[in-house]
Parts: C-alpha cells; structure tokens; sequence
C-alpha cells in the first residue's frame, strides 16, 4: 500500500503545516476536530493528511473476513447461553453475569468494529471492538473530506446510510415507538465520544436528545434526566463495566443500582449487555479451542484463515502477544518475540485476566505528519453495523496501536 502523494520531495515543515492546518479546519468545520491530541504535556498529530492506495481486493477480502468474524461471534454467544458456565473463563466481573446471560431478542451487537492486520502471510483479527467501538467519525466524515482534497473515489461513501438501516434495525428489534426518546449518552468531558455520539445521533431517524452521562439520575424505581423525565431507551458510549464504578452528587456508589434496572427491562441500553460479553479478549480462546467443535464446516476454514491461535497460558509459545481481557487503547499489552519483549504497557489493566495471542507482526506503513515521513505498523479497523461492514478505518502507529496511533484515510485502486 502507498501513500497517494510522493514523500519523496524535499520535506517542508513550513508548507506541510500551512496545508495540514487547513485540512484540519475544514475536518473540524465537519465534525471531526481531534486532528492532534494532547497527551504527555504536548500536541500530539493524530490525522495525517496522506491517502493511502489501497488494492479493491484487499478491501473486499476485510469485508469477507468481516462478515465471518460476526457470523462466528453471534454462534459463539449462543453457545455462552447455553452453557452459562463458560462465562467463568472471560474475565469478566461476577457483579454483571446475571445482566450478560439474560437472553435478550436482539442482536448480540449492532455496532462494532473488529481490527485486522493484513500482510503478505495473510489478513488476521486480534480483537472484536463490540461494545463501545469509536473511529466511526473518522471513517465517516473525515474520510469524505481527505478523499474530496486529493479528488479520489471515497470507498466508505455507504457508511452513513447503513448506520441508518442499523438503527431502523435496533427500533424494530427495541420496539421504539415513534414518540419515544432515545437518549444518547458519554461523558461529557470527552471530545472523541461527543462527537460521534453527535454522528451517531444525526441519523437516528426518530426522537433523540442528547444527556451527559454526568446528569443521568439513577432512582431506587428507574433512570431520569434531572428535569425528570424518565429515561427508557438508552444508547451509551460507554463501557458497562465501568457503571460499577459510578456514583452520584453526593458520592452514593449508584453502579449496581443502574444494573439492576437493566435485569428489570425498566431501562433497556444499546449496544445492549452482551456486547460487553463479546468484548471479551478471551472469547478468542474459546473459538479458537472449539473451533472443531462448535462451527461448520466453512465456519472452521475461516476460523483457521482469519483468527489467530489464541490461549489462557503461553502454551509453549515464544512469540505471542500478552492481553488483558477486558483492556482498550493497547493498555497492558506485552509483545514478546522469540523470547525477547518486543513493547509492552505496563501502566493499565495489570489487574485483569489475560489471554496469549499468536504474534502476527504488523506490516510498515509510511505517511506523511507534521514531523516529516514516518513509518510505522499499520492496522486496519473494520465497521460492522446491524452484522454488515460498512467501511475501514485505518492507524498507523507503534507496535502496540494506542490512542496516539495515527487516523490515515484510504482511496481502493
């Protein structure tokens, strides 16, 4: 894959950033203004404005992959449903168990995006993004406009309205009548989820308001505003396990509270509960131990073409990627390769469970920043909405793909 503009040329600090900050404006102006991210005391650049050519097939072979992915996930938690034991082994909080096995008449997800790493040696997903997945304004919208500015066909040109037929999807399966709220929700603090919960809420074709989770008002009888209105219908783009941990205005912990209205259908939450059960890293040991047992047979070819050899220990592996179950942003991940710790994060999740992945090295990928050229490892993320992919998402960064990983759009050829 290639960058669509030479980098060849003399690099300019001067003329790159009069072009870049022009780019950033006209994202900005769109809905997409995270273009640079402070983090460690400084700015850091999280859009580059190259456009990478990417070959139609490869796009068409993530879209393939992307669809057996959740077709095997949904298998995978109908059978967590009926053997409720299996949830012991994904690492997730006793305190929600009871929510995630309440079998519910939806989908297991209806927002997603799985992430891939495609090489020479073939195209692999390492993780399933099922219950809070973010990127989708990138994809969306900033992928539009950097497409516009080199005058290139946009291959996620379809994103938005198969978010709109997702949505038609959740109000049938939800049965939100035409004069009930929908009430998005993410900490307010948060400009990324803001925003695309703005994206979110902008194709939404019935009633919506927007709260901040910082307002939401969990009662001994149900969920309201502060004006009190009641809150039925509740899209969140946050995790559910981190409701455990909230509390109200006067510090009262009002986590399990709020669980216990889900059990009782008095608030009823998209992405729903077993998003979160899926979320977990270490449903990719299970498919991966019953891929022989569980699955078809197609099923099981492309379990073998796509997932990669995924276990509790080690299992006698001296190159392997070390996860923590319920991690995000590359938070205590460990790469070890041939015996020796290639990267690791050792500031989150140490407290988690975790699962070893097969090491599937990243391939090098260089763009354009405001620093000059920069190679580093590229990964491509996939929407799947309502089951159906709905447009890529590609990083450039570091071994371990963090929250400074760098957004770069794409053109196919």
């Amino acid at each position: 894959m290639l960058p669509y503009q030479s980098l060849t040329e003399p690099f300019s600090e001067e003329a790159y950033l009069k072009r870049w900050l022009e780019l950033e404006r006209k994202v900005a102006s769109e809905g997409f203004t995270w273009a640079t991210l402070y983090e460690n005391y400084e700015d850091n650049q999280y859009m580059s404005d190259s456009l990478l050519r990417v070959p139609a097939s490869l796009v068409q072979e993530v879209e393939n992959a992307s669809r057996a992915v959740y077709d095997i996930l949904a298998k995978t938690y109908q059978r967590i449903l009926a053997d409720h034991s299996l949830i012991h082994r994904l690492g997730i909080s006793v305190y929600v168990w009871d929510l995630l096995l309440a079998e519910v008449k939806t989908a297991f997800s209806y927002f997603c995006r799985f992430d891939f790493i495609a090489s020479a040696d073939g195209l692999k997903v390492i993780e399933a993004n099922t219950d809070t997945p973010v990127g989708l304004v990138e994809a969306a919208v900033a992928q539009e406009v950097i497409c516009r500015e080199h005058g290139a066909r946009n291959p996620n040109a379809g994103l938005t309205k198969k978010l709109a037929e997702a949505w038609n999807q959740v109000i049938k399966d939800y049965q939100i009548g035409s004069g009930d709220t929908l009430y998005f929700t993410c900490a307010d603090w948060h400009e990324e989820d803001k925003q695309t919960v703005g994206l979110l809420m902008k194709h939404y074709p019935q009633k919506a308001r927007y709260i901040p989770l910082e307002e939401i008002v969990v009662e001994k009888d149900d969920v309201r505003t502060p004006n009190g209105e009641k809150i039925e219908f509740l899209y969140r783009l946050y995790p559910l396990d981190y409701f455990l941990a909230e509390k109200s205005h006067t510090g009262e912990l009002i986590g399990e509270q709020f669980l216990v209205h889900l059990l009782d259908s008095k608030l009823k939450i998209i992405n729903p509960p077993s998003a979160l059960l899926m979320q977990s890293k270490a449903v990719f040991a299970l498919i991966w131990e019953k891929r022989h047992e569980w699955y078809s047979r197609s099923e099981q070819r492309a379990i073998d073409t796509y997932f990669l050899p995924t276990f509790h220990t080690a299992n006698g592996m001296s190159s392997y990627v070390k996860k923590p179950v319920l991690g995000r942003e590359g938070g205590g991940i460990q790469i070890v390769e041939n015996g020796a710790v290639l990267d690791e994060d050792v500031d989150h999740y140490q407290d988690q469970e975790v699962i070893y992945q097969h090491y599937f090295p990243m391939p090098e990928q260089t763009v354009a920043t405001w620093d000059g050229p920069y190679t580093g490892k590229l990964l491509i993320g996939s929407h799947v909405l309502n089951g159906q992919p709905a447009g890529l998402f590609f990083r450039v960064g570091e071994a371990i793909t963090g929250n400074l990983s760098m957004f770069v759009a794409y053109t196919d050829s």
